[in-house]
């Protein structure tokens, strides 16, 4: 009896089991063997992205520091007397 079954009938009753069942084991370890690979994309790129953070964080130290150097530069060259006062000072009563 199933010698009966027209060919296209059979491919169709074939498409709907397979729509029911899911993917074949081949397809499913090509999309278990995707999702890996893309897990550990994803890790790799969070790792990346905290460690720009991280050398971001040191630039803005390392900003700041410069601008607070070059404010007490400003400051020295702006008003020298201050500077010849701070040398005076450092030196001692001998100075």
């Amino acid at each position: 009896m199933s010698g009966d079954v027209p060919a296209d009938q059979a491919a169709a009753e074939l498409e709907r089991l397979r729509r029911l069942v899911g993917p074949n084991e081949h397809s499913y370890d090509d999309l278990v063997a995707e999702l890996r690979a893309a897990e550990q994309g994803v890790r790799a790129a969070e790792a990346a992205a905290g460690e720009l953070r991280a050398e971001n964080n040191l630039l803005r130290i390392e900003l700041r520091r410069a601008r607070q150097d070059q404010y007490h530069v400003w400051k020295l060259a702006a008003r020298p007397w201050r500077l010849v006062r701070a040398l005076k000072r450092t030196a001692g009563p001998g100075g």
